[in-house]
């Protein structure tokens, strides 16, 4: 399942609600929060989270499981490893 730690700080709120809407399980983990997609591949679109660029293209500092197959100023797609 893509997995992603998402830095739990205000800054990232967007991000953790758009997960949310592209139907990620979201829990506590540390500092962070746990985004875990039940399909094999998850989207996240950055005009539904409406955060600036180098917000953006820092949601993946956290870590992530599985890989990256888009992601670019628009878009950020996961997947499985599978």
């Amino acid at each position: 399942m893509p997995t992603m730690y998402i830095l739990d700080t205000p800054e990232f709120e967007p991000i953790v609600t758009t997960a949310r809407l592209a139907g990620m399980d979201v829990r506590p983990a540390g500092d962070y929060l746990e985004a875990v997609s039940p399909q094999p591949t998850v989207t996240l679109e950055r005009r539904h989270t409406e955060v600036r660029p180098s917000i953006w293209f820092a949601a993946l500092t956290g870590g992530m499981v599985g890989h990256i197959e888009r992601f670019d100023h628009d878009v950020l797609r996961l997947a499985d490893d599978d």
